[in-house]
């Protein structure tokens, strides 16, 4: 009996048709964290592509096997012409509005645009929406599980000829229960305080109360950097956030700014860059890998937070009830308890 094909073989089999082709050669790959790095790799001749991504992991391992890989928060203005762009469509709709309205205009003169996703992309509609925009044929087809769309560049291009996306490109102020701040779409809860974070935010001054001193702090997967500003009345000496998305970083930026923190905004890979020791660590960590839910994401947050850890320090995550963080835990830290249970989320406090 043959096994049944997963989505990601179906995935790694549609990605084999779009290897880049020696007529092809100036070729451009769209990449975030739905579009596994191992999948381009493998490919025939992908150290010849270019890439743009806003993830910091997926930027370092594409250099890593020489790809001309671009770090930006999806900033093709510099960029040139590609006979060939490829894009997995990002989660988030704007998102993907945006890389394809950029997309678009980076096409060669006989250049084409492959946009893949599956049913939960919402590809067809997507698809639909792009060919009435640009005034296309929607060409529209399934393979395996996978659909794929194909756009060449209109002859003319208004400047409002374009797929809504809420003029992503900029930071836009937000208000949500009583805060306000810039976010944008991609960043991790864009538009709301995240419950988790709230949640860990409460239990903060019973944590300040009892530490003998905080002069170092770190938000690790800062998102637009809710956690950090939590500590703003705080005398510390040192702050540093950092996070994998571009965007993140720039959204926690400008939120530290207007309220006169002094913070070491830092993109990377789960602090991988990052030396020295914290005496607090504030972390909700993300427990979702594309489409999937990982455990490895846990411990690596977990493994991070212990090396950047003194025997003193108070490591406060954040997650979903259904995360077995105790578990995964004992590997990283001698103490795990738990702080806090509400609405679906738990806190905990791990120490060294």
């Amino acid at each position: 009996m043959t096994a049944p094909v997963s989505k990601d073989q179906h995935l790694s089999l549609v990605l084999q048709q779009l290897a880049p082709d020696p007529q092809r050669r100036n070729c451009l790959w769209i990449v975030d964290e739905n579009l596994p790095v191992e999948s381009v790799m493998t490919l025939p001749g992908a150290a010849s592509i270019t890439a743009i991504t806003n993830r910091y992991d997926i930027h370092a391992a594409l250099q890593a096997r020489g790809v001309d890989s671009r770090l930006s928060d999806f900033d093709f203005s510099q960029l040139g012409e590609f006979q060939r762009i490829v894009y997995r469509l990002s989660k988030e709709k704007l998102v993907a509005h945006h890389c394809i309205n950029q997309a678009i205009r980076h096409l060669s003169e006989d250049g084409e645009l492959v946009v893949i996703g599956g049913k939960q992309d919402g590809v067809k509609s997507i698809a639909k929406n792009a060919a009435q925009t640009y005034g296309q044929k929607n060409n529209t087809r399934k393979t395996g599980s996978s659909y794929l769309a194909t756009f060449t560049r209109p002859v003319t291009m208004d400047e409002d000829q374009r797929l809504p996306c809420n003029d992503y490109g900029q930071l836009r102020q937000v208000q949500h229960k009583g805060v306000s701040f810039h976010s944008k779409p991609g960043v991790f809860g864009w538009e709301k305080v995240d419950r988790g974070s709230e949640l860990l935010i409460s239990v903060l001054p019973t944590i300040q109360r009892y530490m003998k001193s905080v002069n170092s702090v770190l938000d690790l997967g800062c998102g637009w950097g809710y956690l950090m500003l939590a500590t703003k009345d705080w005398s510390v000496q040192t702050r540093c956030a950092t996070d994998n998305n571009i965007a993140a970083i720039d959204a926690a930026a400008r939120n530290f700014a207007e309220h006169g923190l002094t913070v070491d905004c830092i993109a990377d890979d789960c602090a991988s860059n990052l030396r020295g020791r914290f005496d607090l660590i504030l972390c909700n960590p993300p427990f979702h890998q594309g489409f999937a839910v990982s455990d490895a994401l846990t411990d690596k947050f977990l493994a991070a937070a212990s090396r950047l850890s003194r025997r003193s320090t108070r490591a406060i995550f954040v997650v979903n009830q259904f995360v077995p963080l105790p578990k995964h835990a004992d590997k990283y830290f001698s103490q795990c308890r738990l702080l806090l249970a509400e609405d679906g989320f738990c806190v905990y406090e791990l120490r060294p």
